[in-house]
């Protein structure tokens, strides 16, 4: 891959992987205040289920902004070790269009429809 698009794809990664692990930080703030730490009680009533549902959603922002995170670090490990940009299902590189639009891309486009096509058979 050119320098110059590899060096700007991981400046965006670095990017991403800030702002990531200040969204999972700041998740995981919120449910350790007061006000949550109070709607982790038991609660009865309506209180209790919007407490409940905050804290649900809280965990599921955490648990979206992980995975993503992991992704990303996971690109910059590969960035790292020189295998950036080549498909981890055939080995061919992965298009450049395809790493601008999704830097933490693992897979080409043929690759990545086939391990789709495989998920939703399953």
């Amino acid at each position: 891959m050119n320098t110059r698009p590899c060096a700007d794809l991981r400046d965006d990664l670095l990017a991403r992987e800030a702002r990531l692990r200040d969204e999972v930080r700041a998740h995981r703030a919120r449910l350790l205040e007061p006000a949550a730490a109070t709607g982790n009680t038991f609660v009865a009533g309506n209180e209790g289920a919007a407490a409940d549902a905050d804290d649900e959603l809280e965990i599921t922002l955490i648990s979206h902004w992980q995975r993503e995170l992991d992704a990303v670090s996971a690109a910059l490990q590969r960035l790292n070790t020189g295998t950036y940009g080549h498909c981890e299902g055939c080995g061919e590189p992965i298009g450049l269009p395809r790493l601008r639009a999704l830097p933490e891309a693992r897979h080409c486009l043929t690759c990545q429809e086939r391990t789709d096509r495989a998920t939703h058979r399953s």
